[in-house]
């Protein structure tokens, strides 16, 4: 597929793209391919050599590893305008994930989603995927997700409406095991 003059405009909006310049922009664009890939469809495997950088325009891509029994283990979806270059995060969820329980690591996620928002008085954020996905990128099971969300919502520390969370006390959640 051919790239289009919206693809520079999306790529020129991108934090990555910013400091380059026109020329250096057109060059990445003319050497770069339109993927369009089907739902399941692999990008590249564990243990491929890193030959490509991808940025995702529309849709998502799950990052995962199979474990020797075959489950999935998800380490990320990158949504639209990402890229797979998250490593500062990867290095602290790898820390939480070995050293942490399971209430400390959801707990952990949902402070990261409200300061994701970067606002000082909201306190309510959208969950970016389903709970069963959350839950695999944390290493722990669907039920023990639900059972920890329905804890802190019995503790009246936040609550819950479908994928709506909201921190009803963030000192509370901080200090929440």
């Amino acid at each position: 597929m051919v790239l289009h003059r919206v693809h520079h405009q999306i790529l020129r909006s991108h934090h990555l793209f910013e400091p380059l310049d026109e020329a250096q922009l057109n060059e990445l664009m003319s050497s770069s391919q339109l993927l369009s890939v089907d739902k399941g469809e692999p990008l590249f495997r564990q243990g491929e050599p890193a030959d490509a950088f991808y940025f995702v325009i529309a849709g998502a891509v799950k990052i995962y590893r199979l474990t020797p029994d075959g489950q999935e283990k998800v380490f990320e979806v990158i949504g639209e305008r990402q890229t797979c270059v998250r490593l500062h995060q990867r290095v602290n969820e790898i820390e939480t994930l070995s050293l942490k329980n399971a209430t400390h690591r959801v707990v952990r996620y949902l402070l990261t989603q409200l300061v994701r928002l970067q606002s000082t008085t909201d306190c309510s954020f959208e969950l970016p995927m389903a709970k069963q996905l959350i839950a695999g990128h944390l290493s722990i099971q669907p039920e023990t997700f639900s059972r920890i969300i329905r804890r802190l919502i019995d503790e009246k520390i936040i609550t819950q409406d479908g994928r709506q969370i909201a921190i009803l006390d963030r000192p509370r959640l901080e200090q929440f095991e």
